[in-house]
């Protein structure tokens, strides 16, 4: 009995020895995050681990720490990073919280000019605003208009284009509109009725929009440039120079470039625009500068001349160094551009009462010109040869 006395005795003061072992050991474990226990990250913005400090007495124990997450920064919101240490039968947790956030306003364009200028008693029609979100993409449905617009009075006003998106960053651009009674016409640059191009329109009752662009000189003369037309397969030159643009060309998408430009085949363009992805095709379109890109349901979408000296300027700089493309735009399906035997590098676009021929004109300083039409009923052969004509004269001073 007394050495079971003893032996109990023994195995308390055991007991107690390792727990109080076990106590100082734990109290001398260092668990901690270095960094912020909160931090905010921009959308998209890479998450640098800052680490934590794990040791007892000193000693480094931090490959004993496991690390849990669901952080996704291309998603806004708030995540935890959870980290476990065990260590003598006892877990520490600890805890960083990030919020993900959008500070990012979305972007806003006019479709049309910033600056309108109208007749008294004119009917304004509002060509409207794009906006785009880097990440709601496109909310152009939330636009807010405000306009103190008064088209029976002259004077200048001001229309505001307004969107927020999701996370509350706002944007807005503002267009301008000069309200002008007809005997001020010549002091506000309103259209020179003298002019002898716009005076051939009119005897001619043609009713289409034109520019002009001398890629060397920068000299342009634009009729009507912001005038929204369905664009039809002008379209297709921006396939060929978001492809090679974005060196995206091989065998494959390159025999689908060629069909799409030397033939003007649709399906190919389908194809390419599956290829490309149509959000990145339109956003590429926009961010040249082209603002009615792929405006509408389809994938062709609406142009103006405008828009397609965007593209075409685009083209020219491409073509410099790449004989190949420049050489599916030289082709003679559907080109009435064609001057004095000179090379025209050019895409036409034809649906129902619309029909367009844009192109470069490789003179000794080559030129862009662009004519859009509602002609496609009736003579549009004749209509764009005698404008490109025309044109070729102005170009030459001849006019």
């Amino acid at each position: 009995m007394k050495n079971l006395r003893k032996f109990i005795i023994s195995l308390m003061m055991v007991t107690i020895i390792f727990i109080s072992v076990i106590f100082i050991f734990k109290m001398n474990v260092v668990f901690k995050l270095k960094g912020d226990n909160k931090l905010y990250l921009n959308l998209n913005e890479t998450y640098i681990e800052y680490g934590y400090i794990a040791s007892i007495f000193n000693y480094d124990i931090s490959k004993k720490v496991k690390i849990f997450n669901n952080l996704n920064t291309s998603i806004v919101g708030n995540y935890n990073i959870n980290y476990s240490l065990k260590f003598l039968w006892h877990k520490y947790l600890l805890r960083r919280e990030i919020n993900v956030v959008d500070n990012t306003p979305p972007s806003i364009e006019l479709n049309g000019d910033d600056e309108i200028k109208i007749y008294v008693g004119d009917t304004f029609i509002d060509e409207g605003a794009v906006a785009i979100d880097n990440y709601d993409k496109d909310i152009t449905d939330n636009i807010i208009i405000e306009s103190n617009l008064d088209t029976t009075k002259e004077g200048e006003y001001s229309i505001v284009y307004s969107a927020k998106d999701s996370s509350g960053n706002e944007n807005k651009v503002t267009r301008k509109v000069i309200v002008q009674n007809k005997n001020m016409v010549s002091n506000y640059g309103f259209e020179d009725i003298n002019n002898s191009i716009v005076k051939y329109v009119k005897e001619h009752n043609y009713d289409v929009s034109i520019g002009y662009y001398n890629l060397i000189t920068n000299k342009k003369f634009l009729y009507r440039e912001n005038k929204i037309y369905y664009g039809a397969s002008l379209i297709k030159t921006l396939d060929a120079i978001y492809l090679y643009d974005n060196n995206l060309i091989n065998d494959s998408t390159k025999s689908y470039v060629e069909k799409a430009i030397s033939v003007s085949d649709n399906n190919a363009h389908q194809y390419l625009v599956n290829y490309i992805g149509r959000d990145n095709l339109k956003n590429y379109g926009i961010n040249l500068g082209a603002k009615n890109t792929l405006a509408g349901d389809d994938n062709f979408g609406n142009t103006t001349v405008n828009d397609q000296i965007v593209y075409l300027k685009k083209l020219y700089n491409i073509t410099k160094n790449n004989e190949e493309l420049k050489s599916f735009f030289i082709n003679d399906y559907g080109n009435y551009l064609k001057i004095n035997n000179l090379s025209v590098m050019h895409k036409y676009g034809y649906y129902g009462q619309y029909y367009h021929d844009v192109g470069i004109v490789l003179d000794n300083e080559p030129y862009i010109i662009v004519i859009l039409t509602n002609h496609g009923n009736d003579n549009k052969q004749e209509i764009i040869n005698n404008l490109a004509n025309l044109m070729y004269k102005y170009h030459k001073g001849e006019l």
